[in-house]
């Protein structure tokens, strides 16, 4: 059954898409790239895009009508609709214009990522799955450690935690980061593999991806097995560098049953 749901769960994948990314900073979807469009309608696109950002969906979806206008087969138009709509819970609407994107643009791994979300959310995990995997097949693609943590997320979600712990492990090869490391280490806790939890959030810990959340959850797991050395190595980082969390404030008050991420 579904495990993984304080951290990675697909509310946050869908503020990782909003966030434009990508899912910016969850992760997993991107927006459209205006780039990607002909220069007399680029400006449009980047326009609705920035207004999507803005959560002004409406008006995103007037604006990215009218580039649909000019130019009917715009990929990137389509993909763009087809986030507006997911965030306006249409999911025929958001459906039609991801399929629409896709038969325009089908190496476009952006397109097929956030698809791939789409599809996840309406529970429709073998086709999100296909989605995804189109996304990270193509050579060029640079957000692949990403893709492969929401993948991960769409996997536990569906209820197959040992494809969700193995995505998030390729993601952590690719690029060390902290939502596929509290995903992989929570997942691992709930199944009593306590020694590799803390291994792998040893490891993120150690990198520049380290995070307040990663060291409290790394804290909580060296208490439980009693790695006084590690203990310490976190409250050191802790205090150092996210004095103002309140994971430093729970670590000093020894609250460590504390059910802070």
């Amino acid at each position: 059954m579904p495990t993984v749901r304080s951290h990675a769960s697909l509310v946050q994948v869908r503020l990782f898409c909003l966030s434009l990314l990508i899912f910016a900073s969850l992760s997993g979807c991107s927006a459209p790239k205006p780039g990607f469009v002909s220069h007399a309608v680029s400006p449009r696109l980047a326009l609705a895009s920035a207004y999507y950002q803005n959560g002004q969906f409406r008006v995103a979806l007037e604006e990215s009508q009218k580039v649909l206008d000019v130019s009917p087969n715009n990929p990137q138009a389509h993909a763009l609709q087809g986030l507006i709509y997911m965030r306006l819970e249409a999911p025929a609407l958001a459906d039609a214009h991801f399929s629409l994107a896709q038969k325009a643009a089908p190496l476009d791994a952006d397109i097929a990522n956030n698809h791939a979300v789409f599809l996840c959310e309406q529970r429709l995990y073998q086709a999100a799955f296909e989605r995804f995997e189109s996304a990270i097949r193509q050579p060029l693609y640079r957000e692949k450690a990403k893709t492969l943590w929401v993948w991960g997320v769409c996997c536990d979600k569906s209820g197959d935690v040992a494809s969700a712990q193995r995505l998030w492990t390729q993601s952590l090869s690719i690029q060390p980061s902290a939502d596929p490391a509290m995903a992989l280490a929570m997942s691992l806790k709930q199944h009593n593999q306590i020694e590799r939890a803390a291994e792998v959030l040893k490891n993120v810990n150690q990198s520049e991806a380290v995070s307040a959340q990663t060291l409290w959850l790394g804290a909580q797991l060296a208490r439980q097995l009693s790695d006084a050395g590690a203990l310490k190595t976190y409250a050191a980082i802790l205090r150092q560098r996210f004095p103002n969390s309140p994971q430093w404030g729970a670590f000093q008050r020894e609250a460590f049953d504390d059910p802070i991420q």
